[in-house]
């Protein structure tokens, strides 16, 4: 998803991969991939160019997202331990899966209703927001306006 947001907003000199001897940003993939060995990567990497449409949706829109949680936000090999050993992850904000900046996405849509975060690992985890309290209770709140609106719309 980090990567996948770096497309979708053209950093192409932001460096994602560190090495002793060269950074990769997300336009050099293919490079990265043959100098490690793993050319079917290309292919695995170009299968996801396109495949998520970042278009406006046609519905109200209600961003929803944690934060406050480690994220992945690049890699960095030691000396000497590229490219046969696992990198270093980088940390960057974001609920632990997603970064902020893929999460902010969603300000950008014009009927976007509403814009929530809910901060911390407890809650604010990418998964486990979904057993926010104040979550579900935010949720069931438009799930109930909304079909309220609808029954007065269709009266």
């Amino acid at each position: 998803k980090q990567w996948y947001q770096r497309r979708v907003r053209g950093e192409k000199d932001e460096p994602l991969v560190f090495t002793e001897n060269r950074n990769y940003t997300i336009h050099e993939m293919d490079e990265l991939f043959e100098d490690i060995g793993f050319p079917a990567g290309k292919e695995l990497f170009a299968s996801t160019d396109g495949s998520i449409d970042f278009v406006e949706p046609d519905v109200d829109v209600y961003c929803i997202h944690g934060s406050d949680v480690p994220t992945a936000a690049g890699f960095r090999w030691k000396k000497k331990y590229f490219p046969d050993y696992q990198p270093d992850q980088i940390d960057g904000p974001g609920d632990g899966t997603v970064n902020m900046r893929s999460l902010e996405l969603c300000k950008e849509f014009n009927r976007l209703k509403d814009y929530k975060v809910y901060p911390g690992i407890k809650y604010g985890e990418h998964m486990q927001i979904l057993l926010n309290p104040d979550v579900i209770n935010y949720v069931k709140n438009i799930i109930t306006e909304t079909d309220a609106e609808e029954k007065v719309l269709n009266f």
